[in-house]
């Protein structure tokens, strides 16, 4: 026991030391580490990724998905998107404070754009491999934390690379999306996606009317105070609810293969191409409106106040409201192209109003952002709706073609639309954006919803689905056997393993790996 003691000291020439020398003798520090015991950054570490006992995965019996899960992903989306945006309503004042032209501050958001941009290429398809918990978690962590610098900056230089960089890791709501797809049941998943999509369009434009209260009232920064304190309030919610769905390719897949299958997808289907490029149509228009409406509101005949400037948000509020009713008695029930055309109509009525009268009246840019804000959104749902039939087991990187494109439409819009508003006003910038939405309109009717080909109209003009999604939904409730969930399961898991195989090739039958998905999901 002794020796025990006194282990790697000089060892006593007595053979049996006394009390006083055993006591004597330098002891372990209370306070060192044993080889196995975790250090304090593991014991943090561990603490930030642990996984409440409700949130675990069980095989046996899989996340519900409730109400309160999707109201959760839309509350986090909103808050989350809305990083990109609380610059808009305050460009001008970001230009008095940094001691530059109104033009040179519009890149800030040009900067955002660009960076959600990179991240949707570079770290969106990583969702369809890493657990979506651990990366979500890790994501808004890393954002919030950055985050900080921009409310202590006074460099221009630096406030921009901070936007970047803080774009970049702004992806978890496109990590969310096609989470719902897969929890989502078929015959919900339209006006699922339409709540989840409503949050981040009220974070986007709920971050313009918060930055206007805020910064008519007190000093900009405040909003960016304000807006690292949600960071944080949402990396605690997600925490403590977001279930631990596992990754849909647990055997893994090489990072640069999965960029080329992101290609290789959006070659070799012609929906998702037809799609993103409407995507890049409307976005651009989207965003080209909401900055330059800032310089022609501030400026005169109106010069209003960034409150007033603000308050323009709650239109498109009140409109989005709209969008999950729309999508489950419209979206849920007839082709996505239906939708799409009639959200692209209503945004080029929008738009020719609020161009060719917001020089004279206010009414003009109201109803714009009204019509443009509900058309929009109806586009962008049933286009979401659509491509997530694609490859159910690579639904991020579907995504991910998506919206680069449509993010590379924002970023157009902002660019363009600032640039044009700068050389010719704002008819100028206006009239571009009703060339842009011509262009989505000539691109839904070159290809008919059941084409296979890249244009024509093979298949008919019939605007309702083949079949009724939601009786079929509730057939499958009702009919699936234990027998049939088995075989469905079985079916499932070797189709699955196939498509990752062959690296998600276009000759797959995807068909039978959403039937198996979906009969299974009815058997539970």
């Amino acid at each position: 026991m002794a020796s025990s003691h006194n282990a790697g000291s000089k060892p006593d020439p007595s053979p049996t030391p006394d009390a006083s020398s055993s006591s004597t003798a330098s002891p372990k520090p209370k306070d060192a580490p044993s080889p196995s015991s975790p250090t304090k950054w593991q014991t943090i570490l561990g603490l930030i990724f642990y996984t409440p006992k409700r949130c675990r995965y069980d095989p046996a019996n899989p996340p519900r998905f409730s109400i309160w899960l999707n109201l959760l992903f839309a509350f986090a989306g909103a808050f989350t998107v809305a990083n990109l945006y609380y610059n808009h309503p305050i460009l001008h004042l970001l230009a008095q404070e940094f001691g530059v032209s109104n033009e040179r501050a519009s890149l800030i958001p040009t900067l955002a754009q660009a960076g959600y941009a990179s991240g949707l290429l570079f770290l969106c398809p990583l969702g369809d491999v890493f657990p979506r918990r651990l990366y979500v978690l890790s994501l808004v962590l890393f954002t919030s934390t950055v985050w900080l610098g921009l409310c202590l900056t006074n460099s221009f230089a630096v406030f921009c690379s901070l936007t970047l960089i803080t774009s970049v890791t702004t992806v978890t709501p496109q990590l969310m999306l096609p989470l719902v797809g897969d929890l989502a049941p078929p015959h919900r998943r339209a006006s699922a996606l339409s709540l989840t999509s409503s949050g981040l369009l009220l974070g986007l434009l709920f971050a313009r009317l918060l930055s206007g209260v805020v910064t008519e009232y007190t000093s900009w920064r405040n909003i960016y105070w304000l807006a690292f304190g949600l960071q944080y309030l949402i990396f605690a919610l997600l925490w403590l609810f977001m279930p631990d769905y596992p990754s849909t390719n647990p055997d893994g897949i090489n990072y640069f293969r999965i960029l080329y299958t992101i290609l290789q997808i959006f070659v070799t289907h012609p929906l998702l191409v037809q799609a993103c490029l409407v995507g890049f149509c409307t976005s651009m228009t989207f965003t080209s409106f909401w900055t330059t409406l800032t310089f022609l509101l501030s400026a005169p005949p109106y010069e209003y106040s960034t409150l007033i400037i603000g308050l323009f948000a709650l239109i498109g509020i009140a409109s989005m409201f709209l969008g999950p009713l729309w999508s489950r008695l419209v979206t849920d029930r007839f082709i996505p192209l239906f939708s799409v055309i009639i959200g692209l109509i209503i945004c080029m009525v929008g738009t020719c109003i609020g161009t060719y009268t917001g020089t004279f009246t206010v009414a003009g840019p109201i109803i714009q952002a009204a019509f443009l804000d509900f058309g929009i959104q109806t586009a962008v749902i049933a286009n979401r709706s659509a491509i997530y039939g694609i490859l159910p087991l690579a639904r991020n990187r579907v995504n991910t073609a998506y919206m680069i494109s449509a993010f590379c439409g924002q970023l157009t819009g902002t660019a363009v639309g600032n640039h044009n508003f700068a050389r010719g006003g704002w008819i100028s910038s206006g009239s571009t954006s009703v060339g842009f939405l011509a262009a989505a309109l000539l691109l839904c009717v070159a290809r008919g919803p059941r084409e296979k080909r890249w244009v024509g109209w093979g298949g008919g003009w019939q605007i309702r689905k083949d079949g009724d999604v939601a009786k079929k939904g509730d057939e499958e409730k009702g009919s699936a056997a234990g027998e049939e969930k088995d075989s469905a399961e079985s079916s499932q898991h070797v189709d699955e393993k196939k498509e990752r195989e062959t690296g998600d090739d276009a000759a797959i039958d995807l068909t039978k790996v959403e039937k198996g998905r979906d009969a299974a999901t009815g058997s539970r």
